[in-house]
């Protein structure tokens, strides 16, 4: 099967996509590409080593990318190694990619990293590689998410929970079936040159997804519909004081709506991902039983 390389691998999707590429191609070997100060426990599986690499280094990269057949990015494409990861995987004679995006790329609003994901995502489709990009929408499924987990704490504990834009659309996607789409999509020729959104698998209202963090965690809350842009002026004042615990820009995406449909990725890769009252019953239950 070859040797397959991970960047991103010790972040919050890497440890599930290195189990994901375990499970479906047990005789790929992997190498994950990681810092020195990196915590590799989650990652140590049969059949995965690790290479220690700074991602703006280009000979350490290179060192790291040595032998590989395929390059699986997982590392974001909002910060300047995009060029760097490219380049390399090309000088090192990598054929396959697949690179992880985000839909947050296809915001109307003017968000600062917009540009930096634009210019990662064109670097990719101008490379000589045999590439497939994934865009998965808000991934949630554990504690350590940075999203649905707010909403989790929060519900928990206030008896009154303010919502922003109830009736904007919200398609959170779990992070096992990001994993499982990188997985799938690796191997298949269909996806060479096309990038695909991945969402979950319908789109819910922010009331009704908010309802269902409430079921799961068997609380019995009263949501106040607050207006958002007064929410956005007050946050943009207190963040030119000090840094609010949201931005203005989060709450502004709140707003948007955030539907996007898979069909194209449940064709060629047959994904079919969980509904969000099933993913997050899982995520509560980690919230619950930590260990």
């Amino acid at each position: 099967m070859g040797l397959a390389v991970v960047t991103g691998a010790t972040g919050y999707l890497g440890p599930y996509v290195v189990r994901a590429l375990r499970e479906r191609a047990p005789a790929l070997q992997i190498r994950c590409v990681v810092r020195a100060s990196s915590r590799t426990a989650p990652i140590r599986l049969p059949g995965v080593t690790s290479a220690i690499a700074d991602l703006r280094d280009p000979d350490a990269l290179y060192a790291a990318f040595q032998g590989a057949d395929t390059l699986i990015n997982l590392a974001s494409l909002g910060f300047d190694w995009t060029e760097n990861v490219v380049r390399t995987a090309q000088r090192a004679n990598i054929r396959r990619a697949v690179f992880i995006s985000t839909t947050a790329i296809l915001t109307a609003l003017s968000v600062r990293s917009k540009p930096v994901r634009v210019r990662g995502e064109e670097m990719v489709r101008q490379s000589e590689l045999a590439w497939t990009i994934l865009r998965p929408t808000m991934i949630y499924g554990t504690p350590k998410d940075r999203n649905i987990a707010r909403l989790i704490r929060l519900i928990d504990v206030s008896p009154i929970v303010p919502l922003f834009a109830p009736r904007a659309l919200q398609q959170p996607i779990h992070v096992e079936d990001v994993a499982w789409a990188v997985a799938a999509a690796v191997g298949n020729e269909k996806t060479v040159g096309r990038i695909y959104n991945i969402s979950g698998a319908q789109p819910l209202t922010m009331e009704s997804l908010a309802r269902e963090v409430a079921a799961a965690l068997g609380r019995s809350r009263l949501f106040i519909r607050v207006p958002l842009w007064p929410v956005v002026g007050m946050l943009s004042l207190w963040e030119r004081l000090r840094r609010p615990p949201i931005s203005p820009e989060q709450v502004r995406r709140v707003g948007e709506n955030k539907s996007f449909d898979h069909a194209e990725a449940a064709r060629d890769f047959d994904f079919s991902p969980r509904d969000f009252r099933a993913g997050i019953k899982t995520e509560v239950e980690l919230f619950r039983n930590p260990g």
